[in-house]
């Protein structure tokens, strides 16, 4: 019997899905296959026509315990916390307590003559006020990061930072916009941001195993956070939460996530002017962000796609991927506690089930190129990519992989493997701005200035709001 399981999981991993009859069976071979190839590690839910028809579990939750996942386990979601606090901050305006239009300076005076005065609130929930991201601090994550600071000591690090440009002229991602929103409500309400979440949300829909964590709290069957590197894991960095609210400070469930997402179908929480507004796409280059939520064309296949909202997680140690289809009522959630994770690859062959589409799984390559780093060195495991990208029948290649692979040889100061790695990278992926500045930021590890201004200037004619481009250029500038 271990002998029929074992060969019909092998015909499905290499692309035959032929013996997987129903939905349900289908999704759990996908998973299964995610997690032999050391790409997931968490839990899973899928819904359709507001029904779950699959959730399930993978890996441990606590490796040095052996204790494993459940679909009851408590995940750090990172930034999928955002639209949590976009509908936290929706209610206040439909309590009257808070208006869209009104600046932040109308709410903190302590904001009066700053450069973010007068950013609107719906600036703050689209994304469009100019507000820099924490990555234009240089030691923001060795340092600020790992900082306990009060609300009023976190304000000071970012309120006298210039805009990246006027407000409404543009369109970039900043969590720092989305922690001044979770200050806002609390000064307006007299309420901790907690508390105010807990209240207004997870105790209406109750989402009973969800909260905002504290680095002192202890949260009973709450995951521990892990990177994978090079075949073996590690303990993921320390980042103190308390410094993340409102943008990436919430733990949850696949389920308690999923309650979230029929309260938005069934406006259990807002008005359906008020969601609307939430998942409407912006109108500026760029944006496609509602209040909280990407709001666009998902494609899944060469040649299908769907309307979806969706938003992506990350925080040390864990990813979190929530994705939408509101024509069908289906949700799709992956919370993961060890990185990297193809959540993209996943997400688009569990929606290939959903719409009856052929599932036909390959091995990623970057697993092959970790490999053969260790075995035969960077320049070789270059030229065994280079094999591998032509036998597209059993492999694909996932670019966000492969960057972080340059990424994890950077922070382990194996500056010449790094370059090896992401100068091919830079040659295959032209198009990706993360590409680019990573191969910048090796350059000027290894002090080859004028190559690393080369590749900043490359990341900004891409992507001309990358912050942390425009931060290192300023920096070299100034030397």
């Amino acid at each position: 019997m271990r002998l029929i399981k074992t060969i019909l999981f092998i015909c499905f991993a290499y692309g035959h899905s032929l013996f997987a009859q129903t939905k349900e069976a289908k999704l759990s071979q996908i998973m299964q296959t995610f997690h032999n190839y050391n790409m997931f590690d968490g839990a899973v839910l899928v819904a359709e026509n507001g029904k779950v028809i699959y959730k399930d579990a993978f890996g441990l939750a606590n490796r040095e315990w052996n204790i494993p996942n459940k679909t009851e386990t408590k995940f750090m979601i990172g930034s999928v916390s955002k639209p949590l606090t976009a509908t936290l901050m929706l209610i206040q305006v439909q309590k009257g307590l808070i208006e869209l239009d009104k600046t932040i300076e109308d709410y903190l005076p302590e904001f009066k003559n700053k450069p973010a005065s007068k950013v609107t609130i719906r600036q703050l929930l689209g994304h469009k006020s100019g507000m820099p991201n924490y990555d234009i601090i240089k030691d923001f994550f060795p340092r600020i990061s790992r900082q306990n600071f009060t609300r009023e000591d976190y304000i000071k690090v970012y309120i006298d930072s210039a805009l990246s440009f006027k407000p409404d002229s543009g369109w970039a991602y900043s969590s720092w916009g989305y922690f001044t929103l979770g200050y806002i409500m609390e000064r307006v309400t007299g309420k901790s941001y907690s508390h105010l979440m807990k209240e207004d949300i997870f105790d209406k829909l109750q989402m009973n195993n969800s909260g905002s964590y504290f680095h002192k709290q202890i949260v009973t069957n709450r995951a521990t956070g892990y990177d994978y590197n090079f075949g073996g894991y590690a303990s993921a960095d320390f980042r103190d939460q308390s410094n993340t609210m409102g943008t990436g400070d919430i733990y949850s469930t696949v389920e308690d996530l999923f309650k979230f997402h029929l309260s938005i179908s069934n406006h259990t929480l807002l008005s359906k002017a008020l969601i609307d507004e939430m998942l409407s796409p912006g109108k500026l280059q760029y944006n496609n962000y509602g209040f909280g939520w990407f709001n666009q064309i998902f494609k899944y296949t060469k040649t299908d796609s769907i309307k979806a909202n969706f938003h992506l997680g990350m925080t040390e140690g864990f990813i979190s991927f929530a994705l939408r289809i509101p024509e069908t009522n289906s949700f799709i959630v992956i919370l993961c506690n060890s990185s990297p994770t193809d959540f993209f690859g996943i997400t688009k062959n569990l929606i290939r089930v959903l719409y009856n589409k052929p599932v036909k799984l390959k091995h990623p390559v970057h697993k092959k190129i970790e490999t053969y780093i260790s075995e035969i060195g960077a320049t070789n495991a270059v030229e065994e990519y280079k094999k591998l990208k032509k036998d597209t029948v059993n492999y694909y290649i996932d670019w966000i992989s492969m960057n972080f692979i340059s990424e994890q040889l950077l922070n382990l100061k194996r500056y010449e493997e790094a370059r090896v790695i992401a100068e091919n990278n830079v040659v295959e992926f032209p198009d990706k701005d993360l590409v680019m500045v990573t191969m910048g930021n090796i350059y000027l590890a290894l002090k080859r200035q004028d190559d690393a201004i080369k590749f900043y200037k490359k990341t900004l004619d891409l992507n001309t709001e990358y912050e942390e481009a425009k931060s290192r250029l300023k920096e070299l500038a100034s030397k």
